[in-house]
């Protein structure tokens, strides 16, 4: 809704200059202006236009493989990614479409100026906090919205909350001021809009200078815009019930898309039961705080990265965000446990979409096994266990990444290295690797044949007692153990 100048600049920019990024605050509407550009210019680019999404990535060794996932590309060869995108761009005329960038910009700008050198005809849309700072970028800055655009946006959101909503002339006057405190930024409109339901326009302009000043003691040498989309954000999060505000913090430690079992498991607690995890998840989702989206693998749920940052404030504060980061990891582990026993069933297909749209999270829970030395051994088990990923769903690269990321730990448990070993060597051998499959499958000899000999030692790593005394599967039908009960007559496999 609107922006009809600034897309009109924007493409204008784009046919000038071979990579141009769009700057401005969070929450200003930077990525739905490069979204609908890109649309608009799809048919100029005859090789496509493709998007690169990068708020879940961050680390930046896995930039690469991100954007090699976003084109579409299998190499099952061990050349490293950046020789694979090198040239699979070299000669096509494509737009490439790069969102939420800031967090690797050193990284980014690294790969973008090598494809850029090399590739006459690919052009780069950017969009983020910063400029890349390349030779030849045209930056362009976001301003917030114009006060007619910031009216039919706040009217347009209103009638989707609110049907009956109009804009009368007793109406219009209170939505304008609305408008104006809220300096048209898109993101705090929206937030405004989504309270309609409970509040009439007058009621919630009557409640901004109080949730104005719920954070007026931040730092005063932040940026003003920085501040007033803090101020938006607080204010919604100030209108929440208390579980509501306590649910949106917990689901702060998630990375990407979520599913309703993992909301109730790593959120539920002593002060937010899981049988009510669903009611107070629908409240958040009608203030459009949590966003709800249908896939291959079912419904699934996120937030905008600058709720989800916020959220995470609130996490620190209650000093919870280790605990649940931890509950966060238990669940995924035990997530790619129950995926790999169901990998040779019916359901592949369906296993496949559920741990390719978890990817984000199991990248999170991998990461957080690493931060702790004591607890490296689960980032092994978890590499090892997701074998049927990187060799199944064509992740060769990045599973090799992961493999040999891991196994720098020295861990106390034999289980998991050694899984992790012969997943190595398997995924070299599919690489085309001799040399680094024997030497991973010849480690892996060595230590089970000491480990034969030694004092045993604590060899098991198993699913956490959530998933393990569960009888529901991940697709959220009868688990494997049911299948294999005799009860139903099969033989286990």
């Amino acid at each position: 809704m609107g922006r009809d100048d600034e897309l009109a600049e924007l493409t204008g920019l784009l046919e000038a200059s071979r990579l141009v990024t769009v700057v401005g605050v969070g929450g200003v509407g930077k990525s739905r202006l490069v979204t609908r550009a890109a649309a608009l210019l799809e048919k100029r680019y005859c090789d496509g236009v493709w998007l690169l999404e990068l708020s879940d990535v961050h680390d930046p060794e896995l930039l690469e493989h991100a954007l090699v996932d976003a084109l579409g590309l299998t190499d099952h060869t061990n050349r490293p990614p950046r020789t694979t995108l090198l040239e699979h761009c070299a000669g096509r005329r494509l737009l490439l479409v790069i969102d939420g960038f800031e967090h690797l910009v050193d990284a980014c700008a690294e790969l973008i100026r090598d494809l850029l050198r090399r590739a006459p005809r690919l052009r780069v849309l950017a969009a983020g906090r910063l400029p890349l700072e390349l030779d030849g970028e045209a930056t362009y800055p976001l301003a917030t919205m114009t006060d007619r655009d910031a009216l039919r946006l706040f009217a347009e959101r209103a009638t989707a909350v609110q049907p009956e909503f109009r804009l009368t002339e007793h109406t219009r006057g209170a939505v304008q001021e609305l408008c104006r405190r809220l300096d048209g930024i898109p993101l705090a409109l929206e937030l405004a809009a989504g309270r309609l339901r409970a509040l009439s326009a007058e009621q919630v302009l009557e409640r901004l200078d109080d949730r104005f000043r719920l954070l007026t003691g931040g730092s005063r040498s932040a940026l003003a815009r920085h501040q007033t989309l803090r101020t938006a954000i607080g204010w919604s999060h100030e209108l929440c019930a208390p579980e509501q505000r306590l649910l949106w913090s917990r689901l702060s430690v998630f990375a990407g898309p979520f599913d309703l079992e993992a909301v109730e498991y790593v959120c539920s607690g002593s002060e937010l039961p899981a049988d009510s995890v669903l009611d107070v998840l629908s409240g958040l989702l009608a203030q459009s705080i949590v966003l709800r989206e249908d896939s291959a693998a079912g419904t699934r749920y996120r937030m905008l990265d600058t709720v989800r940052e916020y959220g995470a404030e609130w996490l620190a504060a209650t000093g919870e965000t280790e605990r649940l980061r931890r509950r966060h990891r238990d669940w995924y582990l035990g997530l790619a446990t129950w995926c790999e026993l169901d990998w040779f069933s019916p359901r592949q297909c369906e296993v496949a979409a559920r741990v390719e749209s978890e990817l984000p999270n199991l990248r999170r829970a991998m990461e957080c096994s690493l931060e702790c030395p004591e607890e490296a051994h689960l980032a092994q088990y978890l590499a090892g266990t997701l074998w049927f990923l990187w060799v199944g769903c064509g992740r060769l690269s990045e599973g090799r990444h992961w493999l040999d990321h891991v196994l720098e730990e020295e861990t106390p448990y034999d289980s998991s290295r050694l899984k992790a070993l012969w997943v190595l060597g398997y995924v070299a051998v599919l690489q085309g690797d001799p040399v680094g499959a024997i030497s991973a499958l010849t480690e892996c000899r060595e230590e089970a044949e000491l480990a034969v000999t030694r004092r045993p030692r604590r060899t098991r790593c198993t699913a956490p007692a959530a998933w393990r005394s569960s009888r529901t599967t991940l697709l959220g039908r009868r688990s494997c153990c049911t299948r294999r009960s005799t009860a139903t007559g099969s033989s286990g496999s």
